[in-house]
């Protein structure tokens, strides 16, 4: 995995998003499914 060093800002509700999506595909945090995303 690369590492990234430039910083992400999103809104309360997009962020939730990212938390649902997370919990959807057994992922552990909100981190891991930025990367998922980033990654398609």
């Amino acid at each position: 995995m690369e590492r990234r060093s430039m910083p992400v800002c999103f809104t309360k509700k997009q962020y939730k998003m990212i938390e649902e999506f997370a919990k959807r595909n057994g992922m552990l945090n909100p981190s891991q499914a930025l990367e998922e995303i980033l990654n398609k």
